[in-house]
């Protein structure tokens, strides 16, 4: 169990140290941006100030009315520049004395001393309050009275450092006594009044009860702000908290550099926390704005409190500058040597690149020979096959003619063997009239033709059995021939049979018909009138007529 909370409490303290961490990084980010538009706020302090002062320029302004307008300009000048916040103090003084107004004299003597102790002359500060009756103010300004007081003595601490300052320790702390007990609870000086003292005895708890729910009273941008927040940072300083308190310094200098509050500590002090932190540069920056704000508020103490700080954190920022520039510097001869490097790298790369590129083109270009190569040699062997089918086909129809007129053949001996028997009977009977009348009659040999060409047309259809359809598809549709299962050609089908068989030699074609060779080129020229495409080699169309594919 000690283990599970211990575990929880870790993870709660990481998660907010990243939270805090994130919210610094933001916070100075929006410091340096607005460090970047500071003159932007100095114009607009200024252009408020100007209105005070366009008033003095009225014709018939009575005294009452300069006073207010002096001690106004005396307010607006406190924290902003010197000089102008006490010529118009002393203005503010002069009046007052003029018209015999104790309560405003007191009013501006106060300002007066409190104008004095910020720019560091607090001896001056203490002889103009010592002379003040504390018995005529106001409670208001016995406020302030013992607030410039207990200011006065803090300023005066700031520039002692540590040097012979019990004495104003206690008279610090006895105005500050004073002062607490005159202001009234839920004010703004009461909130940061007492929250003071308790962080400076260690009583966080009753700081915190006083300074945080005041919190959201304060208007941002505002000194009073920026003041609220310094107390806060003050805080957590003491609590021991570096990066809250870095946060709230960071929120501090925001307030006053847009309140246009010259007179200032915060941005001081944090740039000796990011300076002991080791940032340097953006700590010499702020040291740098620091001591721009002293010059131009033109007071002794915040002078001297950042010109102390100046040359340490400048040498420091100097030194890392030619850090970085001796690194910058190696890092160039290092790049410079890797760039060397990297263009030989690219050079044989390159060379690299371009020799497989050229043995690429060479591939290439083998590739496509050998592709041209491929397709002739596809051809020749689709050729081969187509050879080899031709030549198988030829070998097929010679086999069946073959076969076929070895049949007719053995036929017509048999028939030669019986008419020699006949003959040779009729001979020995004597019979020589019915001899001359058997070899005379014309109707055998018509009968005999007419069976060859059966026997001729049987045999090719055999082999060549769709002969009709395919003949029929080179034709025009009416000029077509009728298909029927008899396998018998007519006169016309049977010379282009005969020039499917290779013989296109008109005179064998009319022997072996027994028609004159006119009839055979009637025939040829007949047929090829009807063809339907006249463009196409017509003969050499029937001579590529195969068989079907079994």
């Amino acid at each position: 169990m000690k283990h599970f909370v211990f575990s929880i409490f870790y993870l709660l303290f990481a998660i907010g140290s990243i939270s805090a961490e994130s919210r610094l990084d933001s916070l100075l980010i929006e410091l340096d941006n607005t460090l970047l538009n500071e003159k932007e706020y100095t114009i607009q302090k200024e252009a408020y100030i100007n209105k005070y002062k366009q008033q003095l320029d009225k014709q018939n302004i009575n005294d009452e009315n300069k006073y207010l307008i002096y001690q106004n300009l005396s307010k607006e000048y406190e924290a902003f520049v010197f000089d102008s916040a006490y010529l118009y103090s002393q203005k503010a003084i002069d009046i007052a004395q003029k018209l015999g107004n104790k309560n405003w004299l007191h009013q501006s003597k106060i300002q007066m001393a409190r104008i004095q102790a910020k720019a560091g002359i607090f001896t001056r500060a203490i002889e103009i309050l010592n002379a003040i009756n504390s018995k005529e103010l106001t409670k208001d300004q016995l406020i302030d009275y013992y607030y410039t007081y207990a200011d006065s003595y803090i300023y005066w601490l700031e520039y002692q450092n540590g040097f012979d300052i019990q004495n104003l320790i206690e008279k610090r702390r006895n105005y500050q006594d004073s002062l607490l007990q005159a202001v009234e609870t839920n004010t703004y000086e009461h909130a940061i009044n007492y929250g003071t003292r308790y962080i400076e005895i260690n009583d966080f708890k009753n700081a915190e009860r006083v300074l945080f729910p005041y919190f959201s009273n304060v208007k941002p941008d505002t000194r009073n702000y920026a003041i609220l927040t310094s107390i806060f940072a003050y805080f957590y300083e003491q609590k021991g908290d570096r990066e809250q308190q870095k946060i709230y310094l960071a929120m501090s200098a925001i307030a006053d550099i847009r309140a246009s509050v010259k007179e200032n500590t915060s941005l001081r002090t944090l740039a000796v926390l990011l300076f002991e932190e080791g940032d340097v540069k953006r700590a010499n920056n702020y040291i740098k704005k620091s001591l721009d704000d002293a010059n131009f508020y033109n007071a002794r103490l915040r002078n001297i409190q950042t010109s102390r700080l100046l040359p340490i954190i400048d040498k420091a920022y100097q030194l890392d500058r030619e850090y970085q520039q001796d690194k910058l510097r190696t890092l160039l001869i290092i790049v410079s040597l890797l760039s060397c490097i990297l263009l030989v790298a690219i050079y044989f790369v390159v060379k690299q690149v371009r020799r497989l590129s050229k043995a690429k083109n060479e591939i290439e270009q083998i590739n496509s020979r050998l592709s041209i190569l491929n397709e002739d040699l596809k051809i020749a062997n689709e050729n081969q096959n187509h050879t080899n089918l031709s030549l198988a086909e030829a070998n097929r129809i010679k086999e069946q003619f073959i076969g076929s007129f070895l049949e007719i053949c053995t036929q017509y001996i048999d028939k030669l063997d019986a008419f020699k028997i006949t003959v040779n009977r009729k001979i020995k009977a004597g019979q020589t009239n019915e001899i001359l009348k058997m070899t005379s009659a014309s109707e055998d040999s018509v009968r005999e033709l007419k069976e060859l060409y059966t026997n001729f047309d049987n045999a090719f259809l055999n082999i060549y059995p769709n002969f009709v359809e395919e003949f029929n598809k080179l034709l025009r549709q009416e000029e077509r021939y009728a298909v029927n299962n008899e396998k018998i050609l007519n006169q016309e089908l049977r010379v282009f049979a005969l020039i499917r068989l290779g013989i296109t030699d008109s005179n064998k074609i009319a022997t072996f018909l027994h028609y004159t060779l006119r009839t055979i080129y009637n025939y040829r020229s007949k047929v090829k009138s009807k063809v339907l495409n006249q463009e196409i080699d017509f003969e050499e169309a029937i001579r590529h007529i195969s068989t079907p594919k079994s």
